[in-house]
């Protein structure tokens, strides 16, 4: 039996959800999930090597690879077959403020352990304040 899946670790969830080919009507959708978007981002846009984009999601390298592999596959077909891209879902728990200003910065909880106190999966309540 396989060992369950570990949550995976993302700064914010991304202030876009989605894309549409323009031009022609949607053959479909895919989707692409939270962890795979942060992958692309931490790889593509944020430029890290592998292994630091697996420290920083709390994951192995080999795992970063099949997730980079799967979103990049997904990316292609939309680009390549017109189809609408939704960005959604995935086993993963956010920093708790859910700040955009956390993307790249030291206070984030993902290069501060002191601050990863208080993370909540991606659904959850957030506490009366």
């Amino acid at each position: 039996m396989a060992r369950p899946q570990k949550r995976r670790c993302i700064c914010s969830v991304p202030r876009v959800t989605g894309f549409a080919p323009q031009g022609c009507d949607a053959s479909g959708s895919i989707n692409l999930t939270y962890d795979e978007y942060e992958v692309i981002r931490l790889l593509d846009y944020m430029q890290m090597t592998q292994e630091e984009c697996a420290e920083r999601m709390q994951i192995s390298r080999p795992t970063v690879t099949r997730i980079y592999d799967e979103a990049r596959r997904k990316i292609a077909d939309m680009l390549a077959n017109g189809r609408a891209l939704t960005i959604a879902g995935g086993d993963v728990f956010v920093c708790p403020a859910m700040r955009p200003e956390c993307a790249g910065e030291e206070h984030c909880c993902h290069k501060n352990k002191e601050l990863s106190r208080g993370v909540r999966a991606v659904g959850d309540e957030l506490p009366d304040e």
